[in-house]
């Protein structure tokens, strides 16, 4: 019990900013249309919600696709990249080729991309799930090959002295000390797999946000392009926000270090 209310408790503190945040920048947007400060193209907060109020199918039915092509291609990036990174610094002849690839990658316009594998894999959830890894492996590729090379000199000396097996320098050395850039490397391709998957959508998924988003936007339907935009949002700040509540929990001895300072 006791450690679940201290988890529920860092929850709280790690959630309550963003939150008042997000109130008060909804709260100053609600004023600014009903001031007449706003453009006529850009609607108030509550005709943004009166669109999820008439039209809650329109939400779930699009919002689950998305979110769940986004995870896909996310996992599968960061299972891929993890492993080359892991693979490009315990041989350090592929280090240059596979930090170049992927710099190559990640520099291709994803807008660019989208329809050349829609020719290649069609236009179902293949492609969107590719776009995402794609649009996703850069962060968590740097993160692991610079977290893994994190741990300082005199640490590694120290666990040679003591004997210790690759494992146990691994487990208890090279792993936590990489800890804080792989969850960097997380937090930053979490975003990039949603605005992935979404733009992906755009190359002729029939659902998603994406899809809505376009179709919105060939109808002149402003608020439920806005809709949209809100969705995407939420999406990428959720992704990220988990992976940043993840590392709060995890990470304890980075913020212990932080309050002891």
């Amino acid at each position: 019990m006791t450690a679940a209310l201290a988890a529920s408790h860092k929850i709280a503190r790690a959630s309550w900013r963003p939150l008042l945040t997000g109130a008060v920048l909804i709260g100053l947007a609600e004023a600014a249309k009903h001031a007449n400060l706003l453009p006529v193209f850009v609607p108030s907060p509550s005709e943004v919600v009166m669109e999820i109020w008439n039209s809650p199918r329109l939400v779930t039915e699009n919002l689950a696709p998305t979110a769940w092509k986004s995870a896909m291609g996310y996992f599968i990036a960061a299972a891929i990249a993890m492993t080359a990174g892991s693979i490009a610094v315990s041989v350090r002849a592929v280090y240059g080729p596979i930090y170049n690839f992927g710099v190559i990658i990640h520099s291709i316009p994803i807008i660019a991309t989208a329809p050349l594998l829609a020719l290649w894999l069609g236009t179902g959830p293949q492609v969107q799930i590719a776009i995402a890894a794609l649009a996703s492996q850069f962060p968590m590729l740097v993160g692991t090959m610079q977290g893994l090379q994190a741990a300082d000199a005199r640490q590694r000396e120290l666990m040679h002295v003591l004997s210790a097996s690759r494992v146990q320098t691994l487990w208890m050395l090279l792993i936590p000390s990489a800890l804080p850039y792989l969850f960097a490397g997380l937090k930053i391709a979490a975003p990039s797999a949603v605005l992935g998957a979404i733009t992906a959508e755009w190359a002729g998924a029939d659902r998603g946000v994406g899809a809505m988003m376009l179709y919105a936007l060939f109808s002149y339907d402003t608020p439920k392009v806005w809709l949209s935009v809100f969705l995407t949002c939420f999406l990428a700040a959720a992704g990220f926000g988990i992976w940043a509540l993840i590392e709060r929990l995890v990470v304890t001895w980075q913020r212990d270090v932080e309050i002891a300072d």
